[in-house]
């Protein structure tokens, strides 16, 4: 059984703005805190893709990770073009609704670490969008991205290509370039891990023990 000791749940609606609202933000500006509110951190939020209010998935999103907190979609998995939305807006995972509840838990569990929830639902919602191609990394930005991904800090990366730092740095920027020129954005370090995955840089299973095993 899954042990919810560390797991407190802090809010819940039908809307991103009343949540917000519930946590303390300001609906208008979620990365400030609403005048004369409480503010309650919140580290993930399981976001249903059809709300109430006939809201988009990319906006809610957008709104949630603005406020801070951790995107995990929460859905039946049947619509890959609202997942697909998601995914491109930031979200970092998706478990079904049918699923039990403890793997909802374990999965926002594992966002909230940094580790991304790729799934078969989620991996084929991304083989299905065209607009989902892979960047145009260079041989040597593909294997700089792989060391990154795997968890590898830049000057380890460094190291191990033997090259210099500030070439890994040069080589991250434009990695990330590329990848927001095609509408995939990876300005975060788990942001470039989940682009990694997509593109069969990296396994979903590996870290940075079993990456250095590999090399």
């Amino acid at each position: 059984m899954t042990s919810l000791a560390d797991v407190k749940l802090v809010g819940s609606s039908d809307s991103v703005s009343t949540l917000l609202d519930q946590l303390g933000r300001d609906p208008e500006n979620p990365a400030l805190t609403a005048q004369g509110a409480k503010r309650i951190e919140c580290d993930v939020v399981l976001l249903d893709l059809s709300l109430a209010d006939k809201s988009r998935p990319a906006s809610n999103v957008e709104r949630l990770r603005s406020a801070g907190m951790k995107v995990l979609i929460f859905s039946i998995g049947e619509n890959a073009g609202l997942i697909r939305e998601a995914l491109r807006a930031g979200a970092l995972g998706l478990v079904r609704k049918s699923d039990p509840l403890e793997h909802a838990i374990e999965e926002a569990r594992a966002i909230a670490d940094g580790k991304p929830v790729i799934t078969k639902e989620l991996a084929a919602a991304i083989d299905g969008d065209t607009e989902f191609s892979r960047a145009a990394l260079s041989p040597r930005e593909r294997e700089t991205l792989r060391l990154y991904a795997s968890g590898f800090a830049q000057v380890q990366v460094a190291r191990r290509m033997g090259i210099k730092q500030s070439t890994v740095k040069t080589n991250i920027d434009r990695i990330r370039e590329k990848y927001a020129r095609i509408g995939r954005p990876a300005p975060t370090k788990i942001d470039l891990r989940i682009r990694a995955i997509e593109d069969g840089l990296v396994d979903p299973e590996d870290d940075v023990i079993s990456a250095e095993k590999k090399l």
